[in-house]
């Protein structure tokens, strides 16, 4: 089964230290609903993203470039038989990310490289990361963990997370392993906190996150899980 989304929203991030973590969680508990898809409070995300033989879309990130671009696969369960293939584009404040859900065994054969198993879908967005991968030789450079603790408001869509525990390796990318060695991505907070939104953001929410810094813009789990990349190989 092919099954395409398209996501066009704002998205704005927030470091924060282990006692705003649990301050928001706290709050958000009461004001805010629980994400359905939540197991016992939250659940696991595992991400694998791609990039160009020269770094392309790690460069453009780092360099703060307004229009830029990432590709991964994502993953709620090592066992599951479908994984989600997705791009997402930045242009300035804007967020589009498009989804196409391929089966397990193209998602290992992507990670070998071997791109043209997604011309079997027939989804524009399957047809244009062939493209882009194939063009730009894109592999898998860094595997992602984080434990995610996810809330929603109904109304503009908005919805907030709370992203912990983030790991990464940049040596093992077999998404479907229960037993990769990682290290953290982080060391000098806890958590990241982000808000994404549709339209306007309510002046409670945006109260409630007065005072907070916004992460820089060159600063993502992406980028900063690179570090083995960033201080040998770049």
């Amino acid at each position: 089964m092919i099954f395409l989304i398209v996501v066009n929203r704002r998205e704005i991030k927030y470091s924060i230290s282990d006692s705003d973590y649990y301050r928001y969680l706290n709050l958000f508990n009461k004001i805010l609903k629980s994400d359905p898809h939540s197991k016992n409070g939250g659940y696991t995300i595992r991400s694998l993203y791609f990039d160009t033989f020269t770094d392309d879309d790690y460069y453009s990130k780092m360099n703060g470039e307004e229009v830029r671009k990432k590709i991964r696969l994502r993953l709620y369960d090592v066992n599951t038989n479908r994984v989600k293939l997705e791009l997402k584009r930045k242009i300035n404040v804007n967020q589009v990310k498009e989804t196409v859900w391929i089966s397990s065994d193209d998602a290992k054969s992507l990670i070998k490289c071997q791109y043209d198993v997604l011309l079997k879908y027939k989804e524009k967005t399957a047809q244009t990361i062939y493209n882009i991968m194939t063009l730009g030789q894109y592999r898998p450079v860094v595997l992602i963990d984080y434990d995610r603790r996810a809330f929603y408001h109904e109304e503009n869509n908005i919805r907030l997370t709370l992203d912990s525990n983030i790991r990464s390796s940049e040596t093992n990318f077999d998404i479907f392993s229960e037993n990769i060695p990682m290290v953290p991505a982080f060391t000098t907070y806890h958590a990241i906190l982000e808000v994404k939104f549709n339209g306007d953001l309510f002046c409670w929410i945006a109260e409630v996150l007065r005072g907070r810094d916004t992460i820089n813009q060159s600063l993502s789990k992406y980028c900063v899980s690179r570090s083995l990349f960033d201080q040998y190989l770049a």
